[in-house]
């Protein structure tokens, strides 16, 4: 049979073809440099919808105890035990100058009371600030009160200051008799020159007529309690360093840092 006639093809118009182009194009255009969502400018606003974090509270102590006033025996709540010692304050031990004053406020002030603890040196150590229910803390207390010295195992501007307010008042272990000396017992205050010079006897007139008797010249080595070193060497000598302030023989000139206790 004879092939029927295939039908013409059909041509886009020229028009079409540019303007299918061009949409073409576009597409194209549009899909790669696509206007990104635009960013908020504040950054709070990028964390709205982030839950938020709470740093959760320190740890609540309970005190069983206190040594030399600055080791502390607590309790959490848990039942678990350790012992802190307070930082940036220096104790007498016991039976040293003021020991036993300070373990007795130490004792009352703390003893039975809920405390937060926080490392003084961002340690683990247990070097601590303690911290009661209203606010005090511990080591301040001491210091104002006199019933510690400031010591250096912290840099802290208000212990200082606190430390000074007290021996400028003469509070605590910096009034009589430890006078700030609170690494050596306690002075004896000698009763002798006290009693002596409270007795006061009226001499007797004489009629005598006998010639007055002659008088020796007083002696000028000293006496028992006028003990006298020229330097400590002579104190060493003698086997009497250290030399406590109340001690025959203790004089400012031995004592460099004016602590009480001379030829360290």
């Amino acid at each position: 049979m004879p092939e029927s006639p295939r039908a013409p093809k059909r041509h886009l118009p020229h028009w079409m073809k540019i303007t299918l182009g061009v949409f073409g194009v576009l597409f194209v255009l549009g899909a790669v440099f696509g206007k990104a969502p635009a960013k908020s400018g504040n950054a709070a606003d990028a964390t709205t919808n982030l839950p938020a974090t709470t740093k959760p509270a320190p740890p609540t102590y309970t005190v069983t105890a206190v040594t030399d006033g600055k080791l502390v025996s607590l309790i959490d709540p848990a039942g678990a035990a350790k012992t802190v010692q307070a930082a940036g304050i220096e104790t007498p031990t016991a039976g040293h100058c003021y020991a036993t004053e300070t373990g007795n406020w130490a004792t009352q002030f703390l003893v039975g009371k809920q405390v937060t603890v926080q490392l003084a040196n961002g340690e683990a150590t247990a070097l601590v600030f303690i911290t009661l229910a209203d606010g005090t803390d511990f080591s301040a207390k001491a210091l104002r009160t006199g019933h510690a010295k400031y010591a250096a195992n912290v840099a802290d501007d208000a212990l200082q200051a606190a430390e000074t307010s007290a021996r400028n008042e003469n509070a605590g272990l910096w009034g009589a008799p430890c006078h700030g000396m609170i690494t050596g017992p306690t002075p004896l205050t000698s009763t002798k020159q006290t009693t002596s010079s409270a007795k006061t006897t009226t001499p007797k007139p004489t009629t005598s007529t006998t010639a007055p008797p002659t008088t020796t010249p007083p002696s000028t080595k000293p006496g028992p309690d006028r003990t006298y070193y020229a330097d400590c060497d002579a104190v060493r000598a003698a086997g009497k360093a250290p030399l406590f302030i109340w001690q025959p023989g203790y004089r400012p000139g031995l004592d460099r840092d004016h602590n009480g206790v001379a030829c360290e």
